[in-house]
């Protein structure tokens, strides 16, 4: 993601009291792949985003204008907390409004939010208290809850639109949106009889890391090799991500190119593996010739390799054509 979140909406500049609204960015940033499993941090002027968690810290000042000069202004941060489900299609998120900064005629500033959803599937309801002034931290909750069909996914964002209203002043306001979302029922079988996994919302712009093939020597020694060479397709930081291919069929035929069922190994306990996976748009002869390869592993090793694989797309829900890293 790129860009920002927000956009203002001022008072119109003729009135001769007003609230004039100033904003700060709020710039969308992945978190690293070392700290993807931990809390994701909060920092001023960012949306820090991993498959699951985001924080969104938008810095603002609301200014009391009379007869165009400012006799007054408030200062504040406005603090996002969203935790999406791995397995549900309800999670929530908290809203802080910190301690406000208050000078001259600041007193009195009231704050409202209403929230919203980018598709008709996405239901917010808003925790978040009415009423409140500007000045102590003002804190609050939003509930979501989505629905998508079988084998279907909903892609959405919050909205969430802030207006700072005064006795006698004409109101000013912001919005701007949260990182975006994905929910999905995509986990079934082959064909679609039962499911492997139950539905769940990830933030999908986020580009995980597979690492669990560290841990099979044979296997990570021909990634790394294949990977050194071509396009280092997978590679972090080359660019070039995989994209999970989930048709069985496209599967076994992307594997049949590169390790016909007929070729016999050099020894008995072998197997043969190749990089890109079977499992993605990149495999097969999918790339150039210079991207890919194959190497002889042990069975036990090739066996191992396919579940963990598996347990990688269900763990960050990485769905048909979904991009990720392989780190070796």
């Amino acid at each position: 993601m790129t860009g920002s979140l927000l956009s203002v909406a001022q008072a119109a500049p003729a009135a001769e009291s007003t609230i004039k609204v100033t904003v700060g960015e709020a710039v969308p940033q992945a978190a690293s792949s070392q700290s993807a499993a931990a809390a994701v941090p909060c920092r001023s002027g960012q949306a820090i985003y991993t498959r699951y968690q985001s924080c969104i810290v938008v810095p603002a000042t609301v200014t009391v204008r009379r007869n165009g000069r400012p006799v007054g202004s408030a200062k504040f941060t406005v603090t996002h907390k969203m935790t999406l489900k791995q397995k549900s299609l309800k999670w929530s998120e908290s809203v802080k409004i910190s301690k406000a900064r208050l000078l001259g005629n600041a007193r009195g500033i009231k704050v409202g939010l209403k929230v919203t959803c980018g598709s008709s599937k996405c239901k917010p309801t808003n925790k978040f208290p009415r009423g409140r002034s500007l000045g102590p931290e003002i804190s609050g909750k939003v509930n979501y809850q989505d629905k998508v069909a079988k084998l279907k996914k909903d892609s959405a964002s919050a909205k969430y639109l802030f207006t700072f209203t005064k006795a006698g002043y004409t109101p000013g306001g912001f919005n701007y949106r949260s990182v975006p979302f994905r929910c999905d029922d995509t986990f079934w079988t082959q064909p679609a009889t039962s499911r492997t996994m139950r539905p769940g919302c990830v933030f999908h712009t986020y580009i995980p890391v597979l690492t669990t093939m560290q841990s099979l020597p044979e296997i990570s020694k021909n990634i790394r090799r294949i990977q050194a060479g071509g396009g280092h397709y997978g590679r972090p930081g080359s660019g070039k991500p995989l994209h999970r291919e989930a048709n069985e069929r496209t599967i076994t035929d992307n594997r049949n190119k590169v390790c016909p069922p007929r070729q016999t190994p050099p020894r008995p306990g072998l197997s043969c593996d190749e990089y890109p996976f079977a499992s993605t748009r990149e495999g097969g002869t999918n790339v150039p010739a210079d991207s890919r390869g194959t190497a002889w592993v042990p069975l036990q090793e090739q066996r191992q390799q396919g579940g963990r694989i598996q347990t990688f797309h269900k763990k960050q829900r990485i769905v048909h054509r979904d991009a990720f890293w392989v780190s070796v």
